[in-house]
């Protein structure tokens, strides 16, 4: 056993930070909108082709992650026609079920698709629990049979590639069940799952993938290990000629030569990064949530990129802005970081988490989200078929698609709803601003009942109010704001300025009904510059990017495909000045900012919330690379004059240019 694992088990309690249970934050404002059309989304992914055929489950993971997407948007919106669609969704779970508590679609050896499940399940129950819904007990019996079947048949059962990675995603359902059963063998469970995962918690301490994925293993080998990987997960289907049969000896063989291409897995890494802090949760080490942050620092250094996520088309890419973010890697992301946060409170979860929701998530989609891409880039001039990224097991484009279950559309479902699960942390007596977004949240503090409405803008405006729309009596609470980076920030009550800062304020109150304060923040425009010469803008943590004319066209040969081509030149860069003697950088010039209504699209290419006019210069030698992308030359060269450029913030966009050859006036 792994020394971090070789402990005394006690029954799990929560010593940190606790979220609002799931449905007690519901959005409002430009918030509310988003979940809408990601609602509408859902609806236009229509029948379940591909993945489930009559009663039977066929299509892997991707089911699972749908049902997850539907209850999270159910308990999000309090919506009773998607809490019905849930409910039918999850009877198709309950009919996979097989004598002794296994389950899930016959044909797939993998457990990718129970894990899933089981995450779904969980998440089903806790809304049930919430809403008094009946139902739950059913849900908890099942994920406490299949639990049994796995804890009685783990020796026997081997795990291999992502199976073998994401053991540990099963760690949250199983601390649900225990805590209601009280069942010890279910922590002996969490050890053999953490004994027998992908030793992440080794990476965590000494991350050895500092270079794109491709220096540790070439795409060819890449292609004939996911070759393997895939025909043993397919039970009745004939092995390959010179396939041995499938054992748990020849997994252990092949598992040595598989590690570097699961543990350099966008998702499979995007998902490593709570394991630490989940599992130590669950068998009481408050010191593991360490690790996590550690491993996320580690990533982030080597594969981050402007927009808050790490680069992995599929695999590790490094640090370019020309390779591929990953949507399904960018969702997995959003759950750690909130889980992190919620362990540590470690403000730059929070940072990342607006950053990756801000920018990454509505980039990713239309502005109705009606098409969604399962990767997009930094620098992005062309998002279309032709420009497909290869990454060992499969190839996906760039493009966005419309009316297909495709992996960044499901993945898309969850995103909003687990941000929603940050809005506010709390301990004891205590509440924890960490996030900012427009919601209502009831909540119960110091043994008083609350419903708080935070009313905010945020991040596209710099003011949040909060007030107690109803309260079952008084409470004094002490309460918490982050400040988000690069920003100052006022609290404000009764008209008077109660406290100042620019990393965190806290102050000690009595809530009660009609109990009003709000949130002002400074938020300039700022210059965050690149270890290669580049530089990025940000007002907080809203990447900027040049508002790109584009032209839309379908596709030929599939017209779910829709291709987005740029219409204009690209290749600039925003005007600086040198150096201030504290070590930043500014614009040469004051930007001009243009403030406009939200409309009920609020990343919107033609109704942005607001736009940045900028003095820039073209950049004469920046043009695509020989495999069609924008690699940002090394020794860049600048035209004489330069021009008002308008910026908008990069989720508005469906193409991006947001990293910028650096030009110094």
């Amino acid at each position: 056993m792994c020394a971090y694992a070789r402990r005394t088990l006690a029954r799990s309690v929560d010593k940190n930070l606790k979220k609002l249970p799931l449905g007690a934050v519901r959005p409002t404002g430009w918030l509310l909108d988003q979940m809408k059309h990601m609602n509408n989304l859902q609806k236009r992914l229509g029948a379940l082709q591909g993945m489930v055929r009559g009663e039977e489950w066929e299509s892997g993971e991707n089911f699972p992650r749908y049902i997850r997407g539907v209850v999270l948007l159910a308990a999000a919106l309090d919506d009773k026609v998607l809490r019905d669609k849930a409910a039918s969704l999850v009877q198709t779970l309950f009919n996979t079920e097989r004598e002794g508590g296994d389950f899930g679609p016959k044909n797939y050896r993998s457990l990718t698709p129970r894990i899933e499940a089981l995450k779904a399940l969980d998440d089903y129950y806790a809304l049930l629990r919430y809403n008094e819904l009946p139902g739950g007990e059913r849900v908890l019996n099942f994920l406490k049979k299949y639990f049994k079947h796995q804890f009685n048949n783990f020796s026997v059962t081997p795990s291999w590639y992502n199976s073998r990675a994401r053991l540990l995603d099963e760690i949250v359902a199983l601390e649900t069940v225990y805590r209601e059963t009280d069942k010890e063998w279910l922590h002996d469970l969490g050890e053999k799952l953490r004994d027998s995962c992908t030793e992440w918690f080794r990476l965590a301490e000494k991350f050895p993938y500092k270079q794109p994925a491709s220096k540790y293993i070439s795409p060819k080998a890449l292609k004939r290990i996911e070759k393997t990987a895939y025909a043993y997960d397919k039970v009745d289907s004939p092995l390959p000629r010179g396939f041995k049969p499938f054992t748990p000896e020849l997994v252990e063989k092949q598992w040595k030569k598989q590690h570097a291409a699961v543990e350099t897995n966008g998702v499979n890494l995007a998902k490593a990064i709570k394991y630490p802090s989940t599992y130590g949760r669950f068998i009481g080490d408050d010191s593991l949530k360490n690790l996590s942050v550690k491993l996320l620092k580690q990533v982030m250094k080597h594969h981050g990129t402007v927009t808050g996520m790490f680069a992995s088309d599929l695999h590790l890419a490094g640090k370019s802005p020309a390779r591929g973010i990953d949507v399904q890697a960018s969702v997995e992301m959003i759950e750690s970081l909130v889980e992190v946060l919620r362990e540590t409170g470690d403000p730059y979860c929070a940072e990342l988490l607006e950053r990756i929701v801000f920018n990454v998530i509505p980039a990713a989609c239309f502005a109705d989200c009606s098409a969604v891409q399962d990767a997009l880039l930094v620098n992005q001039a062309e998002a279309s078929n032709a420009r497909t990224i290869a990454s060992g097991e499969e190839e996906f484009s760039n493009a966005f698609i419309q009316k297909k279950l495709s992996r960044g559309a499901i993945a898309a479902l969850s995103a909003y709803p687990l941000f929603l699960e940050a809005a506010c942390l709390v301990k004891d007596d205590e509440l924890n601003f960490f996030t900012y977004m427009p919601c209502t949240m009831d909540m119960t503090v110091d043994g008083c009942t609350f419903t708080l409405s935070e009313k905010t803008g945020y991040p596209f405006r710099n003011t949040v109010v909060y007030k107690v729309e109803q309260a079952s009596g008084e409470a004094q609470v002490k309460i918490n704001f982050r400040v988000p980076k690069n920003t100052s920030m006022q609290l404000i009550s009764g008209g008077q300025v109660v406290a100042s800062g620019t990393k965190e304020i806290s102050v000690k109150c009595i809530l009660r009904t009609g109990s009003t304060f709000m949130l002002k923040m400074g938020i300039p425009l700022t210059v965050e510059e690149g270890e290669s010469g580049t530089c990025s803008l940000y007002k907080g943590n809203l990447l900027m990017s040049y508002k790109l004319p584009h032209e839309i066209s379908v596709d030929e040969k599939d017209r779910r495909i829709i291709n987005v081509n740029f219409a204009k030149k690209w290749n600039i860069a925003p005007l600086l000045s040198r150096r201030a003697p504290g070590g930043t950088r500014t614009l040469y010039e004051a930007e001009t900012t243009s403030v406009y209504d939200f409309t009920d699209m609020p990343f919107s290419y033609d109704s942005p919330p607001f736009e940045l006019r900028i003095r820039a210069k073209n950049v004469l030698n920046w043009d695509y690379d020989v495999n069609g992308f924008t690699q940002i030359p090394k020794k860049p060269v600048f035209s004489e004059e330069s021009l008002e450029r308008t910026f908008i913030p990069f989720g508005c966009g469906l193409l991006h240019i947001a990293e910028f050859p650096r030009c110094n006036k």
